[in-house]
């Protein structure tokens, strides 16, 4: 992979010498700005961090894969320990045909793929893996690695195939909200106090229950007598509270476990709901 410093511009810009890459990343620092000509799968394999792309933030944690076009503006901010994959890709190295092109999407033009082809949502590009899928992805990678290190006989065509099984995976995640779709009900309430800590946002759930925010909004209150964004908030802030009494972790490392992404915010909210600190919760009830 090549580095390049465009001139007049505050990003760098890379390139593949080849069709792909496989890295594996520890960050520590704030990655610089940057963009590149190729498709970018960023798995995250454990702590946390932030993932600006364009105009938009993704915060991720262990067992998220973000998914980021080629020429998007891009750069990551650890949290907590961030380790992750970085997985850069040309669609040709999949299938010939696509020498040129840069758009993950047009993969679904390809035989393999087809099957997904009217199922994907595009704007879907956070996407999380957990238990038994989780291990398989984690697999797939680090045979990826080893394979790439190595000059063996069939390595490419092992590398290959594994990317391939993986992009299928992908392509498989990201048609979940489509082939699952929710209904304003109490099965819907389960998965948001389920889910409440992984960065869910209100767009997301409402697209699971194929509304725009606006009307889901309107009919989630008709539901249960509150907006869904107080609703959320209420798991969330019940689940901090089971965690000041079941752990002795620090509040700062409580707050991202709990779906926040800011202290000022979580101390802030929790007062309103609780009506004391998290720290003054936590001594009061032990």
């Amino acid at each position: 992979m090549s580095i390049i410093k465009k001139k007049g511009n505050d990003y760098f810009e890379f390139d593949l010498d080849n069709n792909y890459f496989i890295n594996f990343v520890n960050l520590k620092q704030i990655e610089e700005e940057h963009t590149h000509a190729f498709i970018e799968i960023v798995y995250t394999l454990n702590g946390c961090g932030i993932h600006r792309v364009d105009d938009k933030e993704y915060h991720v944690k262990g067992g998220d894969m973000l998914i980021i076009n080629h020429n998007c503006r891009h750069t990551v901010v650890p949290l907590e320990n961030l380790r992750y994959v970085d997985i850069m890709l040309k669609p040709e190295y999949v299938d010939a045909t696509l020498k040129g092109s840069n758009d993950i999407f047009l993969l679904l033009r390809f035989r393999d793929f087809a099957v997904f082809s009217d199922m994907v949502i595009k704007d879907n590009l956070l996407i999380h893996f957990d238990g038994e899928e989780r291990q398989k992805i984690e697999t797939i990678l680090e045979w990826t690695r080893v394979e790439q290190s190595k000059n063996l006989p069939a390595g490419e065509l092992i590398i290959h195939s594994m990317l391939s099984i993986l992009l299928s995976f992908v392509f498989r995640k990201m048609t979940e909200n489509q082939r699952f779709r929710f209904t304003i009900n109490d099965e819907l309430l389960r998965f948001i106090e389920r889910n409440c800590c992984n960065h869910l946002s209100i767009q997301e759930i409402a697209t699971k229950c194929g509304y725009s925010a606006e009307h889901f909004s309107r009919m989630f209150k008709k539901y249960t007598g509150v907006p869904p964004a107080e609703y959320l908030m209420t798991c969330r802030i019940k689940r901090a509270k089971e965690l000041l009494l079941k752990s002795d972790k620090p509040i700062d490392v409580l707050i991202d476990e709990c779906g926040f992404s800011d202290r000022t915010a979580f101390f802030k909210k929790f007062y309103e709901h609780v009506g004391c600190t998290p720290l003054q919760f936590r001594k009061n009830q032990k």
